[in-house]
This record gives structure tokens, sequence and C-alpha cells, in this order.
């Protein structure tokens, strides 16, 4: 889930037409980007591609798909219980879920004001439900550099993982700095992103070093859930597991740096297939990358559609 923080999403409210505008046209150069160099070119080997259908691989990593999103709203819940919010489990995954799903439509506000909305519904305060999900996004990016970093050699066969690895241990040790409400750095995120404050008060190093380590384990599951994929819809495929894990998460990571992208459109496609293409080819990369994002946004939406219709209590 990516959300802009309110301070940006107040900034793209009160924005001239021109910063739209701009997305706008970056947007469709990404598309056009990725259409033309990198589907096109590869239409006839996409074309006359057979596909397996194997369902075992392909029921296998939707379950673990399903299940790194538990994995994600379980994480979230708990930052919520560390800032001392009263809030079940289901109605904790209703918030999350909405302001996921809400990601995809364009300009980042929507997520902003979903998120508002259903976190004032089932009573909690809109500044701790953005301070966890800012907080939640901040370590999924540090996990899932370092989680490329470890993969790289995989996919590059390369020497300059090392340095992405230490840029991530930087970044890490950063973090962990960060909730230090006394901290020269603490005081100044206060001052510009005051809800942070609901986390700094009560978020421990033991609680952070926690946080750290489960949102290293959903790249992980995204990762081998996206080889089942490319399984159950290609049959044999080139390439380790760690290879897949890194691509996905470095495409992912991408998509989410893109800011100007909702969801990460197009970004994501066009790195990923830059990454697989070496490796199985251009035609089948361009497949998986289309492939697994129309699945990943169905199992999302199901799973979000699902949760909002189960029965709840919401706060008065």
């Amino acid at each position: 889930m990516v959300l802009r923080e309110s301070a940006t999403t107040g900034a793209l409210r009160r924005g001239s037409w021109w910063l739209r505008a701009l997305q706008a046209v970056v947007l469709v150069g990404a598309a056009y980007y990725l259409i033309t160099k990198q589907i096109t070119p590869h239409w006839p080997d996409i074309r006359a591609r057979q596909f397996a259908w194997r369902a075992g691989p392909l029921v296998l990593g939707s379950v673990i798909v399903l299940g790194t999103l538990t994995v994600l709203v379980g994480a979230w819940t708990a930052s919520l219980r560390w800032c001392a919010a009263q809030i079940t489990a289901l109605d904790a995954a209703k918030v999350w879920f909405t302001a996921n799903l809400a990601r995809f439509l364009p300009g980042g506000v929507w997520q902003f004001a979903s998120l508002a909305l259903m976190a004032s519904r089932y009573g909690v305060s809109t500044a701790a439900a953005t301070a966890t999900v800012l907080l939640e996004q901040i370590v999924l990016l540090i996990t899932g550099l370092a989680v490329v970093a470890v993969f790289t050699p995989a996919v590059l066969h390369a020497a300059w993982w090392q340095g992405a690895l230490v840029v991530a241990i930087i970044l890490g040790i950063v973090i962990l700095a960060l909730p230090r409400p006394g901290g020269r750095l603490g005081r100044w995120l206060e001052r510009y992103v005051p809800s942070l404050k609901q986390v700094w008060s009560q978020l421990g190093a033991r609680h952070l070093l926690l946080f750290i380590v489960i949102l290293i384990v959903p790249w992980l599951m995204y990762g081998t859930a996206f080889r089942l994929l490319a399984i159950g819809l290609l049959g044999s495929v080139a390439g380790s597991w760690g290879f897949y894990i890194a691509a996905f998460t470095g495409s992912y990571l991408a998509g989410v740096i893109a800011v100007f992208a909702p969801a990460g459109l197009f970004v994501r496609e066009a790195a990923l297939i830059g990454v697989l293409s070496p490796v199985i080819g251009g035609g089948d990369a361009a497949i998986l990358a289309v492939a697994s994002r129309i699945w990943l946004t169905a199992l999302e939406i199901v799973a979000g559609i699902t949760v909002l219709a189960l029965p709840s209590t919401p706060s008065a």
C-alpha cells in the first residue's frame, strides 16, 4: 500500500493545474515507452506463446499473495495498538483495504481521504492512522532495498550490489534513529508532519526492530508468488527463486518511487520487463509484467471487497 502523507496530499489539493498536467504528461510518457519500446517489439512472440495454465502453482501463488496482504494488515494493526489505538483486527483490515484500493485513483488525495474517513468511522485518530501507515511505507521501502541488495547478484551478476546494500544499511540506521522525540531529526519531522508524534511517543526500539523483521517477509512472499505465477502461466521458466524475488521487489519499489503514477502503473511493468528480459526473453517478460499487474490487482480487490462485506460494529 502506498500512501502520501496529509501534508503532501494537502499540497496537491492546493497545487496549480500545471502540477496535475505534468503528472499526466509523465504518466502518458511512461505508458508510451512501455507499449512502444517494451511490448510492441515482442508482439509476435507474445501472440505465439502457448500458456501452460498450471492450476497448482497459480492457486498456491494466489494463496501466498492473500497471506502477504494479511501480514501487511497485521503489521499495521500492531503499530496502531502501539499508539494506544483501540481497534479490532477486522475493523483495521477494513480501513487498510479501503486506503489500499484508493491508491489506484490518480492524485493521491483519495488515499488520505479514505483513510481519514474510515479511521474516524471506527474510532481511530486520523493522525495515528496516517502516522502508522507512513511508518509502514518507510519500513517497507527500507526492507525492500535490503532484499534487493541481498538478491541482486541473482539478477545482474554484478558487483555494484554491495553499494545497494550499504545504502540500505544506512537508511536502516536512519530509520532506527527516527523514533526519538528529543532528537534533532525527530523534532524536524514533527514540525512538518505533526501526526508523527503519535508514533514517536509510543514506539520503542524493540517495536521498531520487530516491525522491520516482519516487513521483510512480504517481499519474500510476493517474490515467491510471482515465480509461481510464471510457472503457472509459462510452464518451465529460467531464473532462480532469488531472481524472481529481486526482480519483483525492485520493480515494485520503482513504482513506489514514481509518485506520479497511481499504484506505480506502467513504471513497475517497465522496470519488471527490463529486468526479466535478459533471462526469460522480452515476450515472456512482457506477459508476466502485465499478468502480474492484473493478477495482484484482482486479488487485492477480491480480498478488499470480502473484508469490507464482513459485519462489524463501527464506533458512534
